[in-house]
């Protein structure tokens, strides 16, 4: 029986939701095939790793590695300095090809999703000799700073530029092309100011070998794009999250599968805390626009990405 190895990076208060992202995905995941979920972590509790890990089966392992631990082992990185390894932990999709070698293909997921479709139909789309497959981020292309920051500082028509929370990754061609060092030498040589760290440099270091996948496998709330029909992922991506707003689309998705995470009351009690504590509420809608205004500072930066190419 085939194994698709299926990879997250969370911590320890991220937990619930991936909790409720694993629920949905064990749930309509065909019986075809086995599912490898690696979680990338460095600070889980033994009590969160046991929450997860209940939903551990025959045909679904979940297996913890240590995010530092691995990135320490890696030799190309002896070679950059950096100022702790922990920051680059935002990256780690970038370092799954050389991570888990024993791996050609594999899907990475944020943990702020729900999944009400088979996963293992994504697993079977074609890639060819693309690197990446991905959903064009249609959820910031109503937003103007950010569509001239992605055509100008990233150096990507916005109308292609993909989101990284749902990628079906070609981890072989990602490493015959040696595109994790690509990202180290960029990294290490310009500095860039990015808007989305890993989503910049994915973009840019993948241009023109991405195969765009239908958007029902990356439907994301906070587009400009109207609901699905038959939603495959659901991304709650940015502020559209269940947990911060007394609502969002599809959010009877997601809290069908949270009554049956083992963290139902949990996120339930951190929503009702956040939805009445107007400072957090207000923090959290500033840190948007600081978004906003940093993808306009940047555009006008007389260094871009366009210097790595």
């Amino acid at each position: 029986m085939q194994t698709i190895p299926i990879f997250f990076s969370v911590d320890e208060h991220y937990v619930p939701y991936l909790a409720v992202a694993l629920k949905s995905i064990k749930d309509n995941a065909s019986e075809r095939y086995l599912y490898h979920i690696h979680i990338l972590n460095d600070n889980i509790s033994k009590a969160g790793k046991a929450g997860l890990g209940a939903f551990q089966s025959d045909n679904f392992k979940i297996e913890f590695h240590s995010l530092t631990r691995k990135l320490k082992c890696l030799d190309g990185l002896r070679c950059h300095r950096f100022k702790a390894f922990s920051s680059l932990s935002i990256y780690f999709r970038l370092f799954i090809p050389v991570l888990f070698p024993q791996y050609d293909k594999g899907i990475y997921l944020d943990a702020d999703i729900v999944v009400p479709g088979d996963i293992s139909w994504l697993w079977e789309e074609p890639l060819g000799d693309k690197y990446i497959g991905a959903v064009a981020d249609y959820s910031i292309q109503h937003i103007g700073p950010f569509m001239k920051y992605i055509d100008e500082y990233v150096g990507v028509d916005h109308r292609r530029y993909v989101n990284s929370g749902v990628l079906l990754m070609n981890l072989r061609a990602l490493r015959d092309n040696d595109i994790t060092g690509k990202f180290l030498r960029w990294l290490s040589d310009y500095s860039l100011g990015t808007v989305a760290p890993d989503q910049d440099y994915l973009n840019a270091l993948c241009e023109n070998h991405i195969q765009y996948l239908d958007p029902c496998w990356n439907c994301m709330p906070g587009g400009s794009v109207t609901q699905f029909d038959n939603p495959q992922i659901i991304h709650f991506n940015l502020a559209a999250k269940p947990w911060l707003n007394e609502t969002v689309p599809y959010d009877e998705v997601f809290w069908k599968y949270a009554l049956q995470s083992g963290y139902y009351d949990e996120i339930r009690a951190r929503r009702t805390a956040f939805l009445t504590n107007a400072n957090a509420v207000k923090a959290y809608r500033e840190g948007i626009d600081a978004l906003i205004r940093m993808a306009t500072e940047l555009t006008h930066s007389t260094v871009s990405f366009r210097l790595c190419s």
